[in-house]
């Protein structure tokens, strides 16, 4: 499966942001660890290639030259060309440079910006709150970074990654402000989507009216509904192992079934893909009472690996 510039930098904020395990977020985009870490490394750099040229960007701007100057061109040439939104004001926060990028990304001209403030872009979305703590950021010497939601001169929205940071003249004190912004409309947008497909699903699977469980090879619970978790009176199933809660399981002649006669073993042990097995067992809790389910298991591939696993559905006879 191909995925897209916006798809793994998705994926590598969302291992920067650090909320999701590794494993999981491989399942979701349906690729393997290494290819995941590829991704984080590749955007890494990436973000490491715009950090060093604003730094030399700041670097410069310390130094006197003249106008004729070829480092003072080349820089120049570098703001004009980058692909990334540069704005610079002045030290009351007016703009009074704007780089074609800015131009082409919120549709005013160079000449409708210079004078104003930043927020000429802002869509009444940041709270008031949130411009006075950057303001205070930015003031006090340091950089800030942050998104926003903005609206370009024709009335749309579009999502912005920001970083500000004040630039120093030889005598140490803030002449101006340097904002280097990316458009993440797209990314946002996507996982605005994704969010929406994982709610669907996460509804759907928690309203099936019968238990459902993926069991790894080596007999972990990679995913669980609800349903299965009140079938087995167990809290929190994902993790565990199966042979862990306690379970008598019980074959079609109310006779105890041995651990290796479980269709979850046979079917794990067969390595065939497809492979199915159905069966009526008896399921008896620590806590008593026996509970006959319709039982069916499949063999499956985990997305992140390949590896099989067995896909439980088990439903009370």
């Amino acid at each position: 499966m191909s995925h897209n510039k916006q798809i793994k930098e998705q994926a590598a904020a969302r291992m920067r942001e650090g909320n999701t395990p590794l494993l999981e977020l491989a399942r979701e985009y349906g690729v393997s660890t290494n290819t995941l870490r590829t991704w984080f490394k590749d955007s890494e750099a990436r973000a490491r290639a715009q950090v060093s040229a604003k730094r030399v960007a700041t670097s410069l701007s310390r130094e006197k030259y003249t106008s004729a100057s070829q480092r003072q061109r080349l820089l120049m040439h570098a703001l004009e060309q980058s692909p990334a939104t540069i704005i610079v004001t002045d030290a009351e926060g007016k703009i009074i440079y704007a780089n074609p990028k800015f131009v082409a990304t919120t549709g005013y001209a160079v000449d409708e910006a210079v004078g104003q403030s930043p927020r000429l872009l802002k869509s009444g979305e940041t709270s008031p709150e949130a411009y006075r703590q950057l303001w205070k950021t930015i003031t006090a010497g340091k950089e800030w970074r942050g998104t926003f939601h903005n609206r370009r001169k024709d009335g749309s929205l579009y999502w912005e990654r920001a970083s500000i940071s004040p630039v120093f003249d030889a005598t140490g004190k803030i002449a101006n402000f340097m904002a280097v912004k990316e458009d993440i409309t797209e990314y946002m947008e996507a996982e605005a989507a994704r969010r929406r497909t994982t709610d669907s699903f996460d509804s759907v699977f928690a309203a099936l009216p019968f238990a459902v469980l993926v069991v790894d090879a080596d007999g972990h619970i990679a995913l669980a509904n609800s349903r299965a978790e009140t079938l087995f009176d167990t809290p929190g199933l994902v993790g565990k192992r199966m042979d862990a809660l306690n379970m008598r399981w019980l074959d079609a002649n109310n006779v105890a079934l041995a651990a290796d006669a479980h269709p979850l073993r046979k079917v794990l042990r067969s390595e065939a893909d497809g492979f199915e097995l159905r069966s009526r067992l008896g399921l008896v809790p620590p806590t008593g009472g026996t509970r006959w389910l319709n039982v069916r298991v499949s063999a499956v591939r985990m997305p992140d690996s390949a590896a099989l696993a067995a896909l439980l559905v088990l439903d009370e006879a």
